[in-house]
């Protein structure tokens, strides 16, 4: 019995100490020694308990560094098994995100890659069909692989493209095979061929008042950056009838000061770069390039993902009075006709869909719903001045809800109202309610 319990406890101050363990691996070998004595088994102990409290040190720093080693590796094996890694590539099949819509969109932006096509067989319908560009006028479905040469009116010539004279019946025919081909051209089994994605997948989310403030804001802040190289007042052309003064009046107050001081100081007067604000308000907004990274001289649409170089709008000379003396490149900056012809900012086909459900908006393009947008919540916080007691000038009170708004804006201003008014009711709901629980849980302590 004895011996057995030496054995043990040599096996146990040998763990993690090497000359301690060869020790106690060659007294487990020895199973025949047997030491009867009362004084040597005494004297044993003393040995194991002096080599006991010296390999401490070794055993502590081999704890530290072996058995927590494999513990790590088990740990990890254990982990990979219960909890597979999880891959963050996106579904190459998602006909309802709008993000990898546009993800697709892009790869047509560059004109060395591809140049612009009718209607019909442009980059928007490859991309609902889950096309990519491949450069050269070729694309490919990110599903099945498949690959298309898309070319109508060009030609090869001496390793160059160049364009060339086509009927137009011919043109046509050709333009009618390619739309065939962008259903078609997919494998059989490719779900792109079943469905692609929605009309209403090209649509800017406008509808929350908001966000479309706020985002207006924060193209503004980009082009702000860019106020040194963004052109001139009298280079930029502006649509029909457009009073960017009105427009200016519709913005909340504190609009141009910065996030951090905009709640202190919300009616302190604030230097306007109308240039900024026009093109911020048409969809345009600071151009990062992939690699170079934030282009000062440079804007773009995250849209239709043109992009436009300021320098070729800017007139060249200016002398002191602000007046031109060189002229720029490009005589105008138009910033409805400088987005593509399918950018749902100038296209209201793309932002409502071929066929909208008929609505207030569903003639609008993107930059007259921001439009009608901002001018709702002007009218909206103008009604909740006059009904917090505010003074106001003379004849205001007519114009919260002006007679050129249409029934779908007095609605919408209506049901606004009525929401406020719910949310103040359930407050004050509330309240009471928590009073009641109060008094019978009082009523119940003094019952018990």
């Amino acid at each position: 019995m004895n011996a057995t319990k030496r054995k043990f406890n040599a096996l146990l101050n040998g763990i993690g100490n090497k000359s301690t363990t060869t020790l106690a691996s060659k007294e487990v070998n020895n199973d025949q020694v047997d030491l009867t004595t009362a004084d040597n088994t005494d004297s044993q102990a003393k040995k194991r308990r002096i080599s006991s409290s010296t390999s401490i040190p070794a055993r502590i720093s081999s704890s530290l560094t072996r058995p927590r080693t494999m513990a790590t590796i088990v740990h990890k094996k254990s982990a990979s098994v219960a909890h597979p890694a999880t891959s963050t590539e996106p579904p190459k099949y998602a006909p309802w995100d709008r993000v990898e819509f546009l993800k697709r969109l892009k790869s047509f932006s560059n004109l060395t890659d591809w140049t612009p096509k009718p209607a019909r067989v442009n980059e928007v319908e490859w991309a609902k069909r889950g096309w990519v560009c491949q450069k050269s006028e070729r694309v490919r479905c990110c599903l099945c692989n498949v690959e298309i040469l898309v070319k109508l009116n060009r030609k090869e010539v001496d390793g160059k493209e160049e364009p060339v004279y086509v009927a137009q019946n011919i043109e046509d025919a050709l333009v009618d095979k390619y739309v065939e081909l962008i259903v078609t051209s997919h494998d059989e089994n490719c779900l792109w061929r079943k469905r692609g994605c929605d009309d209403s997948i090209f649509k800017l989310p406008l509808n929350h008042a908001p966000t479309t403030i706020e985002t207006l804001r924060e193209r503004y802040n980009e082009l702000l950056e860019r106020s040194q190289t963004l052109p001139y007042p009298f280079n930029m052309r502006n649509p029909e009838g457009f009073d960017l003064e009105l427009v200016l009046s519709y913005l909340p107050p504190g609009f141009f000061n910065p996030p951090q001081v905009a709640e202190q100081m919300s009616n302190a007067p604030t230097e306007v770069n109308k240039v900024a604000f026009l093109m911020a308000l048409f969809g345009w907004q600071g151009h990062t390039h992939e690699r170079l990274g934030p282009q000062l001289g440079s804007v773009s649409c995250h849209a239709c993902f043109r992009v436009l170089g300021l320098w070729i709008f800017k007139s060249k000379e200016v002398n002191d009075a602000g007046e031109e003396v060189a002229g720029a490149v490009i005589d105008r900056l138009d910033v409805v006709k400088q987005h593509r012809d399918y950018c749902p900012w100038q296209n209201q086909a793309s932002q409502n869909g071929k066929k909208p459900a008929k609505t207030s908006t569903s003639s609008m393009a993107g930059w007259e719903i921001v439009l009608r947008v901002l001018k709702n919540d002007h009218h909206l916080r103008t009604a909740k001045d006059v009904q917090g007691g505010k003074a106001r000038s003379p004849g205001t009170a007519s114009e919260v809800v002006p007679a050129e708004l249409d029934d779908d804006d007095v609605r919408s201003i209506r049901d606004e109202k009525d929401k406020e008014r719910w949310a103040r009711l359930r407050r004050v709901k509330s309240l009471f309610e928590t009073k009641n629980k109060r008094r019978s849980t009082t009523s119940k302590a003094a019952g018990s």
